[in-house]
């Protein structure tokens, strides 16, 4: 029995250098890996865009162009239509200005025209003297026409 385990036990120590050894010829010892990988390059150029950002300018009121018509008016001493405004009062133009435009006006459109009621305080100054005056007044706006001031 004893030729028999040592038979038996040479035997699997045999088969077990056999399997090593062909484990060792045959299966590779390296695991190499192929990896494949698409790279993508970016690259960063500075661009310049136009952006239109569209601005609202505030259009002038019917009264703020009622008044540059009146002081026009003022100024050249007839209206566009040629109607006399002789409001200087023995002052230069130059001397006269605005002192106050009353917030209680009316605007009245029609299909042609367009009229602007309004109450308006000069201020006459010059070297000497100083002087207050209100005028009532009307501007009208025709279609195609000139402009017409009334000091009322």
């Amino acid at each position: 029995m004893k030729t028999t385990n040592t038979w038996l036990a040479t035997m699997l120590l045999i088969a077990l250098l056999i399997g090593g050894c062909t484990t060792y010829l045959f299966i590779p010892r390296e695991v190499t890996n192929e990896v494949v990988k698409e790279i993508e390059v970016l690259k960063e150029v500075p661009v310049n865009v136009t952006v239109e950002v569209p601005v609202e300018v505030p259009s002038p009121s019917m009264l703020d162009m009622a008044v540059a018509t009146f002081m026009l008016a003022v100024d050249e001493e007839e209206d566009e239509d040629g109607n006399e405004v002789d409001l200087q009062n023995g002052y230069a133009f130059n001397e006269i200005s605005v002192k106050d435009v009353s917030e209680d006006y009316s605007v009245v459109y029609t299909e042609d025209t367009t009229t602007v009621d309004f109450e308006i305080t000069l201020k006459y100054k010059d070297s000497h003297d100083s002087d207050k005056e209100t005028y009532k007044v009307v501007v009208t706006y025709e279609e195609d026409e000139d402009s017409i001031v009334e000091v009322l």
